[in-house]
Parts: C-alpha cells; sequence; structure tokens
C-alpha cells in the first residue's frame, strides 16, 4: 500500500514516535457471485427413451447475481399523510417501564453500534480531550450476528438503559429501528410497524430535518420490510416507491428500494426490469442482468445489454489502495474473457458470425500480450523484480481465460451445427470440445431438433426443469435476510455534517474532503470522485452526481452516461514504534468513470442507450438546492 500521512489520530503519539499510515478503501459494492456452470448428464434414467435427458442439468445456479449492497441509504421527507403512503400513524416515543442496566452486548447485538459511554452516545458523537467534549466521527455498524427474539430482547434491556438519556434521542431512535428488524424475523411484523412510528414520532418531536432523511428513511425501508412479511403488498410499494422519489441520485437509496421491490415480487420479469432500471445510476447491474438473461436463453436481450458492462473502473486516488485490489484485478482477467466469450456467443446467435469471431480474436490478442514476458528496461537492464513477480501471478489467470476464450471460439463453430444433425452427435462434441464448462446449455437444448412429438414433450419437459431450477437459485441469490438489510440502512445525519461542494484538488495531493477529478487524456470521458470524512455515503454520491453534472455542462454537454462506478469506506491504518498498530475510519467516497455527450448526437457506438442517459440540468437543479458550495462553480 501506498504510504501517505494521515488524517489526525485521536491517540496522542509519543514525540519522536516513528509512524506511519496506510490508507485503505473497501468498495461498498459487493463482487458477483460466481458461475456455477452447468453440464451434461452422462446417464439416461429411462434408457432408450431417455434420449434428450442425456441433455439436461444437474444443478444450475445463477450467474454474476451479486448486487451493490452499500452500507447506507437516506431519503428526504415529504408531506405525504401516514395514511396515503400506507404507513401506521407515528406512535409516541417509547418509554421504558422501568431504568434498568443493560451489557454493553445488549447494545452492539441491538443496532450493532457500541453502548453509549459518558457524552458519546455510540453512533453519531465521540469523546476526545480524555472525555471532557464531543465532535462527531464516522461511527461504523458492527456485524450483527442474531435475529429474531434474541436480539428483539436485547434492544428492549438497551432502550431501558440508564445510560440512554435525552440528549441521545438519535440513538434511542436508532434502536427502535433496530428492534423492528428483529420483530419482523421474531414473527411480529406488525409489531415492527409500531417501533418504525415510535422512532420517527423523535424525530418530528425534536424538529429535525436531517433525521427524516436517513433514519427516517430507514424506517421507511423497514416498514416496507414488515408489510412484506405481512403480505400487504400495496402499502409496501407505496412505500418503496417514495423511497426512490426522495433522493432519487443517490445509488445507495435507490439500492435498498430496489432489493426490496425484488423482495417483495419474485418474478424473473420483475427482477430484470428492477436490475435494468438500475443501470443507469448502477452500471454493476448490467452484469448481472446480463448473465440471468443469458443462463434463462434469451441471448437476444443479454446481447442488448452487455454494452452496459465495463471493468474499467474509476481512476483510484494517490494514495489510497482497495483491500484487495490486486487479487481483483486478477480475477477479473478471467471474469472479462467469460463475457467478451458470452457476448461473442450472443453476437453469433444474431447472425453476427463474422464480427463475434473477431472480437474473440482481439480478446486472444491482449491476453497473449499479457502473458509476453516483461522485456528489458530502456538501459538494458532487466526488468524490475516488481514487474517480474506481478508477471508470475498475472500468468496463470491469463492461461485460462485464453483456454476459455478457445471454447466459445468452439461453442460458436457448434451452434449452427445443433439444428442439422442428431443430438448424439452434439452430445458428443459437446463433451469432447469441452463446451460443457460453458453456460450454455440453455440455448443448446433450445436449438436441438425432435424426430417426433413425443422427443420434443421430453425435451420440453427437460427445458422447463432447467428454467425451475434456475428460478429457484435465482431467487435464493436474491434473498433478501435481515443481515443485508441491516447493511443498506442509513448511518445517521445531522446538520454538523453536512458536506459542501468544494474542490478537493485534481492532483496527487488531495484534501481529504471535497470533489476532485481526471479527465481521460483529451476525451469526454471523466473520472468523478467526491469524499468525506464525515458525511455518510448517501450525501456522498449524491454530491459526486452533482459535480458530474456541472462538470459535464462546463465542458458543452448536455448529458452523461456513468460507465462504472464505486462507492467505498476508508480507512487508515496507523502504526508506530510506541503506539502499536490500530485502524482509524476515514469517512466514504463515491466514484464515477462517466462519458459526457450530447443527447441529440449521440455517437454510433451508443445507439439505442438512450435510455442509459443522466440529463445533468436536471441533476443540478434537484441537488443544487440541498448543498452549498464553497469555492465552487460551474466555470471550476
Amino acid at each position: 500500500m501506498a504510504k501517505r500521512r494521515g488524517p489526525r489520530s485521536p491517540r496522542p503519539i509519543p514525540k519522536r514516535a516513528n509512524f506511519r499510515f496506510r490508507r485503505r478503501a473497501d468498495r461498498h459494492a459487493p463482487t458477483d457471485r460466481l458461475i456455477a456452470r452447468p453440464h451434461w448428464v452422462s446417464d439416461s434414467p429411462t434408457g432408450e427413451q431417455g434420449r434428450y435427458m442425456k441433455i439436461g442439468m444437474m444443478a444450475l445456479l445463477p450467474a454474476a447475481m451479486g448486487l451493490a449492497v452499500p452500507a447506507i441509504a437516506a431519503q428526504a421527507a415529504n408531506e405525504t399523510t401516514a395514511s396515503a403512503r400506507g404507513e401506521a400513524p407515528l406512535a409516541p416515543p417509547v418509554a421504558p417501564a422501568a431504568s434498568v442496566a443493560a451489557s454493553d452486548q445488549d447494545f452492539s447485538a441491538c443496532d450493532g453500534y457500541n453502548a453509549p459511554r459518558g457524552k458519546s452516545d455510540g453512533i453519531a458523537r465521540e469523546t476526545f480531550m480524555f472525555g471532557a467534549a464531543t465532535r462527531s466521527a464516522d461511527i461504523r455498524r458492527n456485524s450483527i450476528y442474531t435475529f429474531g427474539e434474541k436480539g428483539f430482547a436485547a434492544c428492549e434491556r438497551a432502550l431501558q438503559d440508564t445510560r440512554l438519556i435525552d440528549a441521545f434521542w438519535l440513538r434511542r431512535a436508532n434502536l427502535l429501528q433496530a428492534q423492528a428488524v428483529h420483530a419482523v424475523w421474531a414473527g411480529q411484523a406488525e409489531r415492527a410497524i409500531e417501533l418504525t412510528g415510535a422512532s420517527d414520532a423523535l424525530g418530528v418531536a425534536q424538529k429535525d430535518g436531517y433525521f427524516l432523511q436517513s433514519i427516517g428513511v430507514g424506517n421507511r425501508g423497514v416498514r416496507a420490510y414488515a408489510l412484506i412479511a405481512l403480505g400487504r403488498r400495496d402499502e409496501a410499494l407505496a412505500a418503496i416507491a417514495e423511497m426512490r422519489a426522495g433522493r432519487p441520485w443517490s445509488q445507495s437509496i435507490r439500492q435498498l428500494a430496489m432489493r426490496l421491490h425484488m423482495h417483495l415480487d419474485k418474478s424473473f420479469a420483475a427482477h430484470a426490469t428492477e436490475m435494468k432500471d438500475a443501470i443507469p445510476l448502477s452500471p454493476e447491474s448490467g452484469r448481472a442482468l446480463f448473465w440471468m438473461l443469458f443462463l434463462d436463453g434469451d441471448l437476444e436481450a443479454a446481447r442488448a445489454i452487455a454494452p452496459t458492462i465495463s471493468f474499467d473502473l474509476p481512476k483510484q486516488r494517490g494514495g489510497w489502495t482497495l483491500r484487495d485490489g490486486w487479487q481483483n484485478e486478477l480475477e477479473e482477467i478471467g471474469q472479462r474473457a467469460t463475457v467478451q466469450g458470452a457476448h461473442a456467443y450472443t453476437e453469433a446467435a444474431a447472425g453476427y458470425t463474422a464480427s463475434a469471431k473477431a472480437a474473440l480474436a482481439e480478446a486472444k490478442a491482449d491476453l497473449d500480450e499479457a502473458m509476453a514476458p516483461p522485456p528489458p528496461r530502456a538501459d538494458g537492464k532487466p526488468p524490475k523484480k516488481q514487474v517480474v513477480e506481478e508477471y508470475g501471478r498475472r500468468l496463470p489467470y491469463a492461461r485460462r481465460a485464453k483456454n476459455e476464450i478457445e471454447l466459445w471460439e468452439a461453442a460458436i463453430d457448434l451452434r449452427p451445427k445443433i439444428a442439422m444433425r442428431p443430438g448424439d452427435e452434439t452430445h458428443a462434441e459437446f463433451i469432447a470440445k469441452g463446451l460443457d464448462k460453458l453456460p450454455i446449455i440453455a440455448d443448446i437444448l433450445a436449438n436441438l431438433p425432435t424426430e417426433n412429438a413425443a422427443e420434443k414433450a421430453e425435451l420440453d419437459a427437460v427445458r422447463a426443469r432447467l428454467r425451475s431450477d434456475f428460478d429457484a437459485e435465482r431467487v435464493k441469490a436474491l434473498d433478501f435476510p435481515a443481515v443485508e438489510l441491516m447493511a443498506l440502512l442509513p448511518r445517521p445525519e445531522t446538520s454538523r455534517i453536512v458536506p459542501t461542494l468544494k474542490p478537493a484538488g485534481d492532483g496527487y495531493f488531495l484534501s481529504d474532503s471535497g470533489l476532485s477529478r481526471n479527465q481521460e487524456g483529451k476525451s469526454n470521458t471523466w473520472t468523478i470522485r467526491y469524499t468525506h470524512n464525515l458525511a455518510p455515503i448517501a450525501a456522498v454520491e449524491e454530491l459526486a452526481m452533482l459535480g458530474a453534472a456541472q462538470t459535464a455542462r462546463r465542458e458543452g454537454y448536455d448529458s452523461m452516461i456513468l460507465l462504472s462506478r464505486l462507492s467505498i469506506s476508508r480507512t487508515t491504518n496507523v502504526s508506530g514504534m510506541y503506539i502499536g498498530s490500530y485502524q482509524q475510519n476515514s469517512g466514504y467516497e463515491a466514484q464515477m468513470r462517466v462519458r459526457f455527450v450530447n443527447a441529440g448526437a449521440l455517437p454510433a457506438d451508443l445507439a439505442g442507450m438512450e435510455w442509459r442517459l443522466i440529463p445533468a440540468q436536471k441533476a443540478i437543479d434537484d441537488l443544487s438546492g440541498r448543498y452549498k458550495t464553497g469555492g465552487l462553480t460551474i466555470a471550476w
């Protein structure tokens, strides 16, 4: 990791201490789940009559079903009544029946945050100067391992603890929200709705607008979760729709709403629609949708989504290192090859065989270059040790990727032969060439010929089984358990941590908070980043979007296409001779790789991609009133 001077440590550092900082950035967006390849069954359970059962599938897991699961979501308040949006009326704050002492573990088991201590509420404020003063802090939720009755009881004890003084109303509201999640898993969904109402009542009593757009939106999400458990579909849909409308420019909020809607409606059509609608602001959803369509056998629809997939992430800031970044780069060599091969296969299926093969040949050439040994340095010396080590790590991944590209070439050659010969011959070639390693079973079955009605019925039964297995695994992969819901619920926002849109600089030495940008040469593609030490990720994402929109207008463009993005949490690793080592939370950062365009004159390579356009002026109009600017104008 790169060394760089980090933020001031809250711990005293002895004089002449030898210490250093290592900065690490962790992705909020999760990685794609792995593809479990379908394979051909070698035996026939029905003997001679099971001809088409030979060409079946033992198990099929969904490919690339990973969804970005950021840690935060938020939403602005609105004036609609509780009954209109399908919520329970605000209940009065829950008052403890008697003051009792809870254990520190009760607090963390309830909402994931440490117990209050002194002047610190454990969620938004920390103490310093030996406990004499408090300040806002980047306090993160710990893992919660048990949901249901035990968690509900822990919340009850925490809510009655004497340390939860009136000044810590924000923490009380968060504990009530967490207790509502536990209530759903304890089979008390109606009670969960009451608890979210009690949590909202605390924010209303304080007349705190920032509460409404952070913990308040979390309450709405938990309420929708409870309504889904109760089967009250229309009320849940109304709550989810409000979450989308309140802060539409934050990917985190939209991800929470998407997961809730997919939890409500588990049909293939609903999941596909949700994923496609997410792509303009969260392009990582394109890869998940591509594989979902491909494995379902809808190659034409998969082909239409393939251009949304990008493996080129935003350029990183100097001094920060993504956790497992190098390993992720190695694994993406194979993932890229799989997507390139599958995309070429869809092109060939659409009749563009020559261009498909040309694309695979180009992919092989790139892999050959990656496998070439590093040349000597310009002065004739051998390559540096680091370069040689990187080559050694990269080589096996590149070799496997090239082998897979060659399999896709063979699959493209096989496909037009399927309908012209008996299924047994197709089966033999399929196995001999190792094509069972590719996820093309649905398409193979769709193209197999049949000689009579009985064979057609048998083949249809196999295809129905494949689709049923796929649907079952898709629903399982996209389940929305309490632990993932809690990870998406927002950190509280307060007036003390509202960020300002200001520049952080465009060079290597950047400030810890603000907007930075990097243009790729003289192209219209930019990396836009906004970072802040305290503001929740939802606000950071909105400010990155606002900065991107202003940059687009300054450059003479009216629209943007988001190519890739990362929402990351930052941690500084501090170590030294006298202070030991520890980690310090260092805020959040939203990164976007965007391409600026004019809606009325889209380049040829973006034909048909109008649905991905983000209107720059609309983003500016919607977000400018939410945040103040500091030293930043559209001309910056």
